[in-house]
């Protein structure tokens, strides 16, 4: 019989509730390489069909530590949706949109404007559901098991489209770190490279320094996101994970239009 561990991890005056089994903990703690002092090399370990996870514990020399948490999804093995809370103008907790998915990986996604809209163009299960194109913003597209992320005034006709949702500053263009904004909030991002999907929640991180992260190779403690695109942040930032080997929950501080939702095992 597996032992489960828990874990309770204050995170901005919440509590981050951390469920994991011991094969689990052996890989991630022990499976990991030293770099220097305080980080490792990310190492994800499959904790559903087509799900895999890992924590990562950042310490830049030009500011402050972060960490968080990174899902890699294999579109061949598992599903993304983007689902929205309801209506054009509803908001839900993360918590509140997974509810009908028993086995889930799921963070918020859309920036959203005063009446409560998602902003920019939003696609779910190619249907729109956002406020309408913004050219300078970037946005993950999905088309059967092929993701990517690209510039807002090159999103291709919608229809064609299963997922598509604009975020913005894109953090890596090219496996390049553009020059970004001076910002310190938690984060919400995405990577995207051909079937696969990085879904990453971070706590309070500058602008630049988490993207470095994103960009950097495993062997230097980076995730080596080839492009990566930044989703609301700030007390916009969520994650819950339901699945049999892995339970994690996020609180933000208030609801957002819809969530990135991974459903393990194929469709």
């Amino acid at each position: 019989m597996a032992i489960i561990f828990a874990k309770v991890i204050k995170d901005r005056g919440n509590a981050l509730v951390v469920l994991f089994h011991a094969s689990l903990v052996f890989m991630m703690v022990y499976g990991a390489a030293a770099i220097c002092a305080g980080q490792e090399v990310p190492r994800f370990a499959t904790v559903a069909p087509g799900i895999s996870y890992t924590t990562f514990d950042q310490r830049p020399p030009d500011g402050e530590p972060f960490s968080g948490h990174a899902f890699r999804i294999d579109l061949g093995e598992a599903e993304l949706r983007l689902t929205p809370a309801g209506g054009a103008s509803s908001k839900q907790t993360v918590e509140q949109i997974a509810l009908p998915f028993p086995a889930v990986v799921a963070v918020n996604a859309s920036f959203f404007d005063k009446e409560g809209r998602a902003m920019g163009v939003a696609v779910s299960e190619g249907r729109p559901i956002g406020t309408g194109k913004r050219n300078s913003w970037g946005a993950l597209v999905v088309s059967g098991k092929d993701a990517r992320i690209v510039l807002g005034s090159d999103i291709p006709d919608h229809s064609a489209d299963r997922l598509i949702v604009q975020g913005i500053p894109r953090l890596v263009v090219g496996g390049r770190v553009p020059r970004l904004k001076p910002q310190v909030a938690e984060r919400t991002a995405v990577c995207a490279a051909g079937s696969h999907v990085v879904m990453v929640v971070a706590t309070k991180a500058e602008t630049t320094a988490f993207a470095r992260f994103l960009a950097e190779p495993p062997e230097k403690a980076g995730l080596g996101c080839s492009d990566a695109l930044n989703l609301d942040g700030g007390p916009s930032t969520q994650l819950v994970v339901r699945l049999p080997a892995l339970t994690l929950s996020l609180r933000g501080g208030w609801g957002v239009p819809n969530a990135l939702v991974a459903i393990p095992g194929k469709r």
